[in-house]
């Protein structure tokens, strides 16, 4: 009798550990599967996607549901309206009177590998192949950034000094008639932002812009042409090389440099550190102001008299900033402010002191 009791208190107790332990899996399947749900429901939508005929509303919830991990509400729209109509050209006011229309089967691939590309944090400018900048579209790639609205402004900030009844030196002959006295050199340009936008809006401006991969000059040339903007580019080195090939004298040196400290990466979006060109956003935490070192002394070389540099900066290194210049001798050192309160430029004159 004792033995039969025994054995079926160890049966018991086996079978409760058994109980419990498939408990405990299910309460983790569960537990996975909640977190996960969002991803599997997409999953589940795009297979039948795949297989049924598809809206653009459809289409557009599964890509605004693999955006939600990552961005709010708000971004998650702006990329998905973008999306559309850049990639597939439907303006919001055309989509939604198109909302319940077929997506073409054909094209179902396409969308496939873009949502997937966004959804891995891909910036939209990058999966489309374009940005909007000023008042023109640029073809971009993750050989360079992708041109930020701080950038306009220091665009319209130069443009104003330029078409001010006093502007630069040298320069008042050009402002409105048809002698291209002035000229302007943009170093790191990257897509060409900076420099189409000048040659654009000044038309009697010799613009000249430098970088150090001849891959991004060609997308640089490519942009510029696309745009029918006159813009000679040079392979320049800033770091490296000095400024014999540049020609000069020019009456503004304008540039968006890389300006970020390595540690300051986690305050940063994983889409712009995982997928941005790492050497035109960073410098070494030891040394944030190198490249404005080397293009303020080569800016003593190329720039005329009353000429004036215009630079987009960190807001945590100003002082130092200024600092810099004023040892160089420049003067008329202005902090400028962007849109949202930031200081974000620079801008000061060469005086050459004669005598």
């Amino acid at each position: 009798m004792i033995f039969f009791v025994e054995t079926w208190k160890r049966e018991y107790v086996e079978a409760g550990i058994i109980f419990t332990n498939a408990l405990s899996a299910c309460l983790d399947a569960l537990t996975y599967k909640r977190k996960k749900y969002k991803y599997i429901q997409q999953y589940k939508r795009f297979s039948y996607f795949c297989n049924m005929n598809s809206t653009l509303g459809e289409i557009r919830d599964l890509l605004l549901s693999s955006l939600h991990a990552l961005y709010d509400e708000r971004e998650a729209l702006a990329i998905a309206n973008y999306y559309f109509g850049v990639k597939w050209g439907i303006n919001s006011y055309e989509f939604a009177l198109q909302v319940g229309q077929i997506f073409p089967e054909k094209d179902l691939p396409i969308v496939k590998t873009d949502i997937q590309r966004l959804q891995n944090g891909e910036p939209v400018q990058y999966v489309v192949g374009k940005a909007e900048f000023y008042d023109f579209s640029l073809t971009v790639n993750p050989l360079v950034l992708i041109p930020r609205p701080e950038t306009e402004e220091l665009v319209q900030l130069l443009l104003q000094r330029m078409s001010a009844p006093s502007p630069l030196s040298n320069c008042e002959d050009a402002v409105g008639h048809n002698a291209p006295s002035c000229r302007v050199l943009d170093f790191c340009t990257g897509s060409g932002a900076i420099a189409i936008a000048i040659a654009k809006h000044l038309p009697h401006t010799e613009v000249v812009a430098t970088d150090h991969k001849p891959e991004i000059l060609a997308l640089a040339q490519k942009n510029a042409e696309t745009n029918h903007a006159p813009v000679r580019f040079i392979l320049h080195d800033v770091l490296l090389e000095n400024a014999s090939n540049l020609g000069g004298p020019f009456q503004a040196i304008v540039s968006n440099p890389p300006y970020i400290p390595q540690s300051h990466k986690a305050r940063l979006h994983k889409n712009v550190v995982n997928h941005e060109p790492a050497s035109a956003l960073f410098v070494p935490d030891d040394d944030p102001l190198l490249f404005y070192r080397r293009i303020t002394l080569l800016a003593n070389d190329l720039l005329s008299d009353n000429g004036q540099l215009f630079f987009e900066t960190h807001e945590d290194f100003h002082n130092e900033l200024e600092h810099l210049l004023q040892q160089y001798h420049y003067t008329n050192i202005e902090r400028k402010y962007d849109i949202n309160g930031k200081a974000r430029f620079i801008t000061c004159k060469k005086i050459t002191h004669h005598g």
